[in-house]
């Protein structure tokens, strides 16, 4: 019922306001509870109709919005982050990746120092790249980070994965033999986990890294694992990086299982996972020496 409508015996409707625009008064809207109370609107008086009145009430809707999409990302990221502690502990990451940041990257090069900055824009503006609903997709939100080995691909990633840990989000980060391992743990009679509820883990979690791709040697099982992997986290838009040594031709070699005959390999689930990648990530190339060697 509208305010100006008195009841009876109930306490008197709230006072009209003024818009602040156009002068009108603005009502609030009640609902007559069977003539024993009325139920007023909690939001206040209605929005005015003036266009000053409906531009601001499409302005704080808007913000009211965002307040409830991000509260509800933090609820889900919380609920995620529990997730992954109990599948992989904080991350997955050992001391080692945890001791990877952008403050301990060393930079001697100016190509160095652009990927330094790259990532750092990437770690910062990572909430952004995150599919949203109702919005459209951001494009390449993950990375593949090539190069020969010890040139600091390795520590780029970690160091994504440890600011953005520090800011709560949930982030897996674990070289591709350790997240075939977790998988296969669960076909332990004990573990209290099954393979579905890993591999859903790794397909949702907001972003998941995995190290070292091409090092691990391939079977049928380890490539069906990690395209299942990689197309659920395509089909969900969901960030991904990589890291690799091996240059695109190589690496799809690394990842087929191989044949009785190699000239016969079929190839084609390689291929497609990495055109799933190129599709979702962009491409960083690191070149130099090695720091192990020094």
């Amino acid at each position: 019922m509208s305010n100006d409508v008195s009841v009876a015996g109930l306490p008197s409707t709230p006072k009209p306001v003024i818009c602040d625009f156009c002068g009108a008064e603005r009502y609030t809207e009640g609902i007559n509870l069977l003539g024993t109370r009325i139920l007023w609107c909690p939001c206040g008086a209605e929005p005015c109709t003036c266009p000053e009145g409906i531009t601001q009430y499409e302005r704080e809707e808007a913000e009211r919005e965002a307040i409830r999409q991000r509260e509800e990302q933090e609820k889900a990221n919380s609920l995620m982050r529990e997730r992954v502690r109990k599948i992989t502990g904080e991350s997955g990451m050992g001391e080692r990746f945890l001791q990877r940041t952008f403050d301990t990257f060393v930079t001697e090069t100016a190509l160095q120092k652009q990927i330094k900055a790259f990532a750092q824009d990437y770690a910062r503006n990572f909430e952004s790249m995150l599919p949203k609903r109702g919005k459209p997709l951001y494009g390449r939100n993950g990375l593949m980070i090539s190069g020969t080995k010890g040139t600091g691909k390795t520590h780029i990633a970690a160091a994504i994965a440890n600011q953005l840990l520090s800011g709560g989000t949930a982030v897996i980060c674990m070289t591709e033999r350790n997240l075939y391992d977790r998988i296969k743990r669960t076909y332990s009679y004990d573990c209290g986990e099954n393979e579905s509820d890993i591999r859903r883990i790794y397909e949702t979690v907001p972003l998941l890294i995995i190290d070292d791709l091409g090092k691990e040697k391939a079977s049928d099982w380890t490539l069906s694992t990690l395209y299942a992997i990689i197309d659920g986290r395509y089909e969900r838009a969901m960030p991904t990086i990589i890291t690799t040594n091996y240059d695109v031709p190589n690496l799809i070699n690394r990842i087929t299982p191989p044949a009785y005959n190699k000239e016969i390999a079929d190839k084609t689930t390689a291929e497609a996972i990495i055109d799933r990648l190129f599709e979702m990530c962009e491409s960083i190339v690191m070149k130099g020496d090695s720091w192990r060697s020094r």
